[in-house]
């Protein structure tokens, strides 16, 4: 299996919850539809266009919290458009109050990609390299710019265990053994759990939805597993 890894980093970051409406509240990690949106402006894809090519069948994304996020709400000024003229020529704004993450550091994740299109991963790979972006990438809004960095490109095999394993990324909750987790494993973990979009079909239109666990300081959970996982060196991933 080809898996491809790569860094992502910018000052600031919103991924609006899909059930929010008057107050855009945040995701802490993008989901998986974002990480598409990211991956598909780096190769210069038009929006819309390539949901089919980046579907859960064709196309495995994981991805890992590397830095402590704190979050700040900010009211932001949009134009009141009722009309494409006021849009040009804008009259009246109303402001709306807009979770924003940051960070001592920054925003940081590592992002897991895996497909069998070996021209797709080369060009993603050489324009991670080379910052070489067909459309700027950012982090959800676009004020938030980011950067990616290769990390690197390797050749891994899934393999399955019964016994506890610690995982480092987003784990989707179907493939968490019951009563599994271990909480005792490390005194800090502030585990959440939050129900996300996967994929997104023709029109925009939600395809499937699930809930994710994680921690929200970034450490690894350890538990068992129901589906194949990915051991690396130092870490093991579970895709989305």
């Amino acid at each position: 299996m080809d898996l491809l890894i790569l860094k992502v980093k910018g000052k600031f970051a919103h991924f609006r919850k899909f059930y929010t409406n008057s107050s855009s509240l945040s995701y802490s990690v993008p989901p998986r539809t974002t990480v598409i949106g990211l991956i598909a402006a780096v190769l210069g894809y038009e929006r819309d266009s390539y949901y089919e090519l980046f579907s859960r069948d064709n196309f495995n994304v994981s991805i890992k919290k590397d830095s402590c996020i704190r979050k700040i709400m900010q009211s932001v000024n949009y134009i009141k458009a009722t009309s494409p003229k006021s849009i040009f020529q804008p009259k009246d704004h109303t402001q709306i109050p807009v979770e924003i993450l940051t960070g001592d550091d920054g925003v940081k994740y590592t992002i897991y990609i895996n497909c069998d299109d070996k021209n797709l991963m080369n060009e993603l790979e050489y324009r991670a390299k080379n910052n070489k972006y067909v459309y700027s990438p950012y982090l959800g809004a676009a004020p938030f710019n980011c950067t990616f960095e290769f990390c690197h490109r390797l050749d891994v095999q899934p393999q399955k265990s019964n016994e506890l394993v610690q995982i480092s990324t987003l784990i989707n909750s179907k493939y968490i053994a019951a009563g599994s987790i271990d909480i005792f494993e490390n005194d800090n973990l502030k585990l959440l759990k939050e129900r996300m979009p996967v994929e997104f079909l023709k029109d925009r239109e939600v395809g499937d939805m699930a809930s994710y666990i994680y921690d929200e300081n970034g450490h690894p959970l350890k538990l068992k597993l129901n589906t194949e996982f990915i051991k690396l060196k130092d870490e093991n991933i579970v895709f989305m």
